[in-house]
Protein backbone atom coordinates (compact mmCIF):
# COMPACT_ATOMS: atom_id res chain seq x y z
CA UNK A 1 0.00 0.00 0.00
CA UNK A 2 1.38 3.68 -1.26
CA UNK A 3 1.66 6.07 1.29
CA UNK A 4 0.21 9.44 0.60
CA UNK A 5 1.58 12.64 0.72
CA UNK A 6 0.95 14.91 3.28
CA UNK A 7 -1.20 18.72 1.51
CA UNK A 8 -1.16 20.48 5.34
CA UNK A 9 0.33 23.58 5.26
CA UNK A 10 -0.04 24.13 1.78
CA UNK A 11 -2.69 26.69 1.61
CA UNK A 12 -0.73 29.26 3.63
CA UNK A 13 2.37 29.40 0.97
CA UNK A 14 -0.16 30.18 -1.98
CA UNK A 15 -1.96 32.91 0.49
CA UNK A 16 0.75 34.93 0.62
CA UNK A 17 1.83 34.55 -2.79
CA UNK A 18 -1.53 35.63 -3.85
CA UNK A 19 -1.34 38.64 -1.15
CA UNK A 20 1.94 39.77 -2.76
CA UNK A 21 0.91 40.06 -6.62
CA UNK A 22 -2.11 41.76 -5.57
CA UNK A 23 -0.01 44.49 -3.11
CA UNK A 24 2.34 44.41 -6.02
CA UNK A 25 -0.81 45.31 -8.59
CA UNK A 26 -1.76 47.74 -6.20
CA UNK A 27 0.89 49.79 -5.50
CA UNK A 28 2.16 49.57 -9.35
CA UNK A 29 -2.06 50.99 -9.93
CA UNK A 30 -1.12 53.91 -7.35
CA UNK A 31 2.50 54.15 -8.63
CA UNK A 32 1.53 54.90 -12.35
CA UNK A 33 -1.76 57.02 -10.92
CA UNK A 34 0.79 59.53 -8.82
CA UNK A 35 2.89 59.60 -12.42
CA UNK A 36 -0.04 60.22 -14.75
CA UNK A 37 -1.35 63.19 -11.91
CA UNK A 38 2.22 64.49 -11.66
CA UNK A 39 2.30 64.47 -15.45
CA UNK A 40 -0.92 66.37 -16.26
CA UNK A 41 -0.02 68.82 -13.13
CA UNK A 42 2.95 69.78 -14.64
CA UNK A 43 1.75 70.01 -17.99
CA UNK A 44 -0.82 72.48 -16.49
CA UNK A 45 1.91 74.29 -14.49
CA UNK A 46 3.91 74.90 -17.98
CA UNK A 47 1.10 76.12 -19.18
CA UNK A 48 0.96 78.85 -16.08
CA UNK A 49 4.55 79.53 -16.50
CA UNK A 50 4.51 79.90 -19.98
CA UNK A 51 1.38 82.86 -18.45
CA UNK A 52 3.72 84.26 -16.57
CA UNK A 53 6.47 84.47 -18.41
CA UNK A 54 4.34 86.28 -21.25
CA UNK A 55 2.46 88.62 -18.72
CA UNK A 56 5.71 89.57 -17.50
CA UNK A 57 6.95 90.29 -21.32
CA UNK A 58 3.58 93.13 -21.61
CA UNK A 59 4.45 94.67 -18.24
CA UNK A 60 8.42 94.77 -19.13
CA UNK A 61 6.98 96.83 -22.20
CA UNK A 62 4.86 98.97 -20.26
CA UNK A 63 7.06 99.99 -17.73
CA UNK A 64 9.42 101.60 -20.55
CA UNK A 65 6.70 102.92 -22.80
CA UNK A 66 5.40 104.97 -19.75
CA UNK A 67 8.73 106.13 -18.59
CA UNK A 68 9.42 107.45 -22.55
CA UNK A 69 12.35 106.27 -22.08
CA UNK A 70 14.71 103.30 -23.82
CA UNK A 71 16.27 100.88 -21.61
CA UNK A 72 19.65 99.97 -21.70
CA UNK A 73 21.84 97.35 -23.08
CA UNK A 74 21.79 94.57 -20.45
CA UNK A 75 18.73 95.69 -18.89
CA UNK A 76 17.27 93.51 -16.65
CA UNK A 77 13.92 93.56 -14.29
CA UNK A 78 12.32 90.69 -12.26
CA UNK A 79 8.56 91.46 -12.86
CA UNK A 80 6.12 90.18 -9.61
CA UNK A 81 2.71 88.91 -11.04
CA UNK A 82 -0.30 86.82 -10.06
CA UNK A 83 1.01 83.33 -9.21
CA UNK A 84 4.81 83.99 -9.73
CA UNK A 85 7.57 85.73 -11.29
CA UNK A 86 8.95 87.14 -14.54
CA UNK A 87 13.11 87.96 -14.89
CA UNK A 88 13.07 89.78 -17.75
CA UNK A 89 16.41 90.73 -20.35
CA UNK A 90 16.88 92.95 -23.02
CA UNK A 91 19.69 93.02 -25.14
CA UNK A 92 20.20 95.50 -28.17
CA UNK A 93 21.29 94.31 -30.95
CA UNK A 94 20.94 96.86 -33.46
CA UNK A 95 21.62 100.34 -33.46
CA UNK A 96 21.85 102.38 -36.96
CA UNK A 97 23.59 105.29 -37.09
CA UNK A 98 20.76 107.49 -37.90
CA UNK A 99 19.91 108.35 -33.69
CA UNK A 100 16.39 108.86 -35.18
CA UNK A 101 16.08 105.42 -36.67
CA UNK A 102 14.41 102.52 -34.32
CA UNK A 103 16.95 100.54 -32.51
CA UNK A 104 16.61 96.82 -32.45
CA UNK A 105 16.02 94.48 -28.64
CA UNK A 106 15.49 91.05 -28.28
CA UNK A 107 13.53 91.00 -24.39
CA UNK A 108 13.68 87.33 -22.59
CA UNK A 109 11.74 86.38 -20.22
CA UNK A 110 11.60 83.46 -18.10
CA UNK A 111 8.55 83.14 -16.36
CA UNK A 112 8.64 80.94 -12.70
CA UNK A 113 5.15 79.69 -11.32
CA UNK A 114 5.09 79.70 -7.44
CA UNK A 115 3.54 76.64 -6.02
CA UNK A 116 3.78 76.48 -2.27
CA UNK A 117 1.88 72.99 -2.08
CA UNK A 118 4.92 71.62 -4.41
CA UNK A 119 7.37 71.45 -1.74
CA UNK A 120 10.35 71.10 -2.37
CA UNK A 121 10.00 69.79 -5.83
CA UNK A 122 11.20 72.10 -8.45
CA UNK A 123 8.63 75.05 -9.66
CA UNK A 124 7.76 74.91 -13.16
CA UNK A 125 9.82 77.35 -15.68
CA UNK A 126 8.99 79.37 -19.13
CA UNK A 127 11.08 81.44 -21.38
CA UNK A 128 10.05 83.26 -24.15
CA UNK A 129 11.46 86.06 -25.99
CA UNK A 130 10.58 89.29 -28.14
CA UNK A 131 12.05 90.63 -30.89
CA UNK A 132 11.22 94.26 -30.80
CA UNK A 133 12.18 97.70 -32.39
CA UNK A 134 12.52 101.07 -29.45
CA UNK A 135 10.60 103.62 -31.64
CA UNK A 136 11.43 107.39 -30.61
CA UNK A 137 9.11 109.08 -32.79
CA UNK A 138 10.68 111.90 -33.44
CA UNK A 139 10.49 114.51 -36.26
CA UNK A 140 13.38 115.85 -38.47
CA UNK A 141 12.93 119.24 -37.40
CA UNK A 142 16.21 120.76 -37.55
CA UNK A 143 17.93 121.94 -41.20
CA UNK A 144 14.57 123.12 -42.26
CA UNK A 145 13.20 120.07 -43.36
CA UNK A 146 10.05 120.34 -41.88
CA UNK A 147 7.99 124.17 -41.08
CA UNK A 148 5.72 125.42 -38.79
CA UNK A 149 3.45 125.03 -42.19
CA UNK A 150 5.18 122.23 -44.41
CA UNK A 151 3.32 121.85 -48.21
CA UNK A 152 4.74 119.50 -50.84
CA UNK A 153 2.19 120.41 -53.00
CA UNK A 154 1.08 123.77 -54.60
CA UNK A 155 -0.64 126.29 -52.49
CA UNK A 156 -2.62 129.45 -52.92
CA UNK A 157 -2.97 132.48 -50.38
CA UNK A 158 -6.17 134.78 -50.42
CA UNK A 159 -4.36 137.91 -49.40
CA UNK A 160 -8.11 138.85 -47.48
CA UNK A 161 -6.78 137.34 -44.44
CA UNK A 162 -3.93 137.78 -42.42
CA UNK A 163 -1.89 134.86 -42.55
CA UNK A 164 1.35 133.71 -39.86
CA UNK A 165 3.64 131.16 -39.80
CA UNK A 166 5.72 131.04 -37.20
CA UNK A 167 9.11 129.02 -36.34
CA UNK A 168 9.98 129.95 -33.25
CA UNK A 169 8.80 127.89 -30.63
CA UNK A 170 6.52 129.11 -28.30
CA UNK A 171 6.49 127.01 -25.70
CA UNK A 172 7.62 128.00 -22.38
CA UNK A 173 11.37 126.73 -22.56
CA UNK A 174 11.62 127.41 -26.32
CA UNK A 175 13.58 125.13 -28.37
CA UNK A 176 15.48 126.48 -31.57
CA UNK A 177 13.71 127.94 -34.32
CA UNK A 178 12.46 125.91 -37.21
CA UNK A 179 11.55 127.44 -40.68
CA UNK A 180 8.31 129.12 -40.64
CA UNK A 181 7.16 128.17 -44.22
CA UNK A 182 8.24 125.43 -46.46
CA UNK A 183 7.04 125.20 -50.01
CA UNK A 184 8.28 123.48 -52.86
CA UNK A 185 9.49 126.23 -55.99
CA UNK A 186 7.43 127.81 -58.15
CA UNK A 187 4.44 127.85 -55.71
CA UNK A 188 1.60 130.76 -56.72
CA UNK A 189 2.29 132.07 -52.61
CA UNK A 190 3.91 134.98 -52.04
CA UNK A 191 6.30 135.42 -49.39
CA UNK A 192 4.64 138.75 -48.93
CA UNK A 193 1.80 137.00 -48.08
CA UNK A 194 3.11 135.20 -44.86
CA UNK A 195 4.03 136.88 -41.92
CA UNK A 196 6.97 134.48 -41.68
CA UNK A 197 9.27 134.17 -38.64
CA UNK A 198 11.24 131.40 -37.51
CA UNK A 199 14.55 130.36 -38.15
CA UNK A 200 16.75 131.02 -41.59
CA UNK A 201 15.04 130.91 -43.74
CA UNK A 202 11.63 131.98 -42.00
CA UNK A 203 10.51 131.15 -45.75
CA UNK A 204 11.36 128.56 -47.98
CA UNK A 205 10.58 127.78 -51.71
CA UNK A 206 12.87 125.06 -52.83
CA UNK A 207 12.34 121.12 -54.63
CA UNK A 208 10.35 119.07 -55.89
CA UNK A 209 6.50 117.85 -54.44
CA UNK A 210 8.16 114.51 -53.88
CA UNK A 211 11.96 115.89 -53.01
CA UNK A 212 10.39 117.89 -50.15
CA UNK A 213 8.03 115.31 -49.23
CA UNK A 214 10.77 113.08 -48.80
CA UNK A 215 12.52 115.49 -47.40
CA UNK A 216 10.41 115.78 -44.19
CA UNK A 217 11.77 111.66 -43.31
CA UNK A 218 7.56 110.79 -42.53
CA UNK A 219 7.17 107.49 -43.68
CA UNK A 220 3.87 108.38 -45.06
CA UNK A 221 3.92 104.44 -47.33
CA UNK A 222 3.85 102.65 -43.97
CA UNK A 223 1.39 105.05 -42.57
CA UNK A 224 -1.05 104.47 -45.26
CA UNK A 225 -0.21 101.32 -46.14
CA UNK A 226 -1.29 99.66 -42.34
CA UNK A 227 1.91 99.95 -40.61
CA UNK A 228 1.17 102.44 -38.56
CA UNK A 229 -1.46 101.65 -35.67
CA UNK A 230 -4.07 104.61 -34.86
CA UNK A 231 -5.93 104.83 -31.59
CA UNK A 232 -8.52 105.94 -33.41
CA UNK A 233 -10.37 106.15 -37.27
CA UNK A 234 -12.55 108.62 -36.77
CA UNK A 235 -11.90 112.72 -36.03
CA UNK A 236 -12.36 113.13 -31.82
CA UNK A 237 -12.53 116.82 -31.08
CA UNK A 238 -11.17 118.46 -27.65
CA UNK A 239 -9.71 114.82 -25.83
CA UNK A 240 -6.83 116.31 -24.42
CA UNK A 241 -5.16 112.95 -23.88
CA UNK A 242 -3.41 113.79 -27.44
CA UNK A 243 -4.84 110.75 -29.26
CA UNK A 244 -3.45 109.66 -32.65
CA UNK A 245 -6.02 109.79 -35.32
CA UNK A 246 -5.36 108.30 -39.24
CA UNK A 247 -8.11 109.37 -41.31
CA UNK A 248 -8.80 107.15 -44.71
CA UNK A 249 -10.26 109.64 -47.42
CA UNK A 250 -11.04 113.24 -46.90
CA UNK A 251 -11.87 114.90 -43.65
CA UNK A 252 -13.95 118.45 -43.45
CA UNK A 253 -14.01 120.15 -40.36
CA UNK A 254 -16.48 122.66 -39.34
CA UNK A 255 -16.04 124.57 -35.68
CA UNK A 256 -14.20 122.35 -34.28
CA UNK A 257 -10.62 121.38 -32.93
CA UNK A 258 -8.74 118.74 -30.30
CA UNK A 259 -5.22 117.57 -29.62
CA UNK A 260 -2.99 115.36 -30.48
CA UNK A 261 -1.52 113.48 -34.03
CA UNK A 262 -4.36 113.84 -36.66
CA UNK A 263 -3.43 112.10 -40.11
CA UNK A 264 -5.66 112.43 -43.10
CA UNK A 265 -4.77 110.73 -45.84
CA UNK A 266 -7.01 112.67 -48.18
CA UNK A 267 -7.70 116.17 -48.41
CA UNK A 268 -8.57 118.31 -45.18
CA UNK A 269 -10.97 121.37 -45.22
CA UNK A 270 -11.80 123.58 -41.98
CA UNK A 271 -14.66 125.42 -42.57
CA UNK A 272 -16.99 127.49 -40.09
CA UNK A 273 -16.03 130.01 -37.29
CA UNK A 274 -13.29 128.71 -35.80
CA UNK A 275 -10.53 125.74 -35.76
CA UNK A 276 -8.04 124.97 -33.24
CA UNK A 277 -5.29 122.41 -32.71
CA UNK A 278 -2.87 121.59 -30.37
CA UNK A 279 -0.10 118.78 -31.96
CA UNK A 280 0.69 117.38 -35.50
CA UNK A 281 -1.38 117.73 -38.09
CA UNK A 282 -0.30 115.12 -41.13
CA UNK A 283 -2.28 115.48 -44.52
CA UNK A 284 -1.79 113.42 -47.45
CA UNK A 285 -3.61 115.73 -50.44
CA UNK A 286 -4.68 119.53 -49.63
CA UNK A 287 -5.21 121.86 -47.03
CA UNK A 288 -8.27 124.20 -47.38
CA UNK A 289 -8.91 126.92 -45.07
CA UNK A 290 -12.46 128.38 -45.02
CA UNK A 291 -12.94 129.16 -41.37
CA UNK A 292 -12.80 132.85 -39.91
CA UNK A 293 -10.10 132.32 -37.02
CA UNK A 294 -7.70 128.85 -37.48
CA UNK A 295 -4.98 128.15 -34.52
CA UNK A 296 -2.76 125.12 -34.97
CA UNK A 297 0.07 125.24 -32.61
CA UNK A 298 2.58 122.34 -33.26
CA UNK A 299 3.71 121.60 -36.85
CA UNK A 300 0.89 121.20 -40.19
CA UNK A 301 2.55 119.17 -43.15
CA UNK A 302 0.20 118.74 -46.32
CA UNK A 303 1.04 117.35 -50.05
CA UNK A 304 2.75 114.17 -48.17
CA UNK A 305 1.32 111.55 -51.19
CA UNK A 306 3.77 113.10 -53.07
CA UNK A 307 5.79 110.03 -51.81
CA UNK A 308 3.60 107.68 -53.11
CA UNK A 309 4.28 108.95 -57.13
CA UNK A 310 1.13 111.24 -56.71
CA UNK A 311 0.12 115.00 -57.59
CA UNK A 312 -1.61 116.05 -54.84
CA UNK A 313 -3.70 119.22 -55.55
CA UNK A 314 -2.86 122.94 -54.65
CA UNK A 315 -4.49 124.23 -51.40
CA UNK A 316 -5.72 127.57 -49.94
CA UNK A 317 -4.81 129.21 -46.90
CA UNK A 318 -5.82 132.63 -46.02
CA UNK A 319 -9.96 131.74 -46.52
CA UNK A 320 -11.20 133.81 -43.30
CA UNK A 321 -9.49 136.83 -41.28
CA UNK A 322 -6.62 135.17 -39.36
CA UNK A 323 -4.78 131.89 -40.02
CA UNK A 324 -2.00 131.51 -37.43
CA UNK A 325 0.32 128.50 -37.97
CA UNK A 326 2.58 128.51 -34.97
CA UNK A 327 5.41 125.96 -34.11
CA UNK A 328 4.97 124.41 -30.44
CA UNK A 329 7.49 122.21 -29.35
CA UNK A 330 5.78 121.18 -26.51
CA UNK A 331 2.65 120.58 -28.33
CA UNK A 332 4.78 118.30 -30.94
CA UNK A 333 5.87 116.04 -28.15
CA UNK A 334 2.93 115.51 -26.81
CA UNK A 335 1.17 114.58 -29.84
CA UNK A 336 3.78 112.15 -30.56
CA UNK A 337 4.70 110.72 -27.08
CA UNK A 338 1.92 108.26 -27.51
CA UNK A 339 4.19 106.42 -30.43
CA UNK A 340 7.42 106.35 -28.39
CA UNK A 341 8.15 103.61 -26.89
CA UNK A 342 8.56 98.96 -27.56
CA UNK A 343 7.15 98.21 -31.06
CA UNK A 344 7.38 94.75 -31.35
CA UNK A 345 8.08 92.86 -34.71
CA UNK A 346 5.25 90.68 -36.48
CA UNK A 347 6.35 87.07 -36.42
CA UNK A 348 9.17 87.78 -34.08
CA UNK A 349 7.98 86.03 -30.62
CA UNK A 350 9.48 82.77 -29.62
CA UNK A 351 8.17 80.71 -26.97
CA UNK A 352 10.76 77.96 -26.55
CA UNK A 353 13.96 80.32 -26.40
CA UNK A 354 15.32 78.24 -23.42
CA UNK A 355 16.25 75.32 -26.40
CA UNK A 356 18.43 77.62 -28.62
Amino acid sequence: MVALRSERGFALPLTILVVTVMTMLIAAAHVRARTDRIIAESSGATVDALSVAQSGLHRYFSYYDSLKTRPPDGDSLRVNVVGGYADVLSYKTFSPADTMEPELYIVRSTGVLIEPTRGTDPQAQRTVAQFAQWQSAAMKLTGGAIGAFTAANSIGVNTAGWLRASGNDQCGSPAPAITGVRLISGAPADPAEFDALGGSPSYNELGTALSLATDTEIDWAAIVGGDFDAEYSSFRSWDASYPTMLIEGDLSITNGGGYGLLIVTGDLTLNGVFFSWRGVILVGGRIVVNALFTTARGVTVTGLNAQLGMSPPAGQLGGGLTQDFLYYECEVRNALDALVGFVPIDNGWIDNWAMY
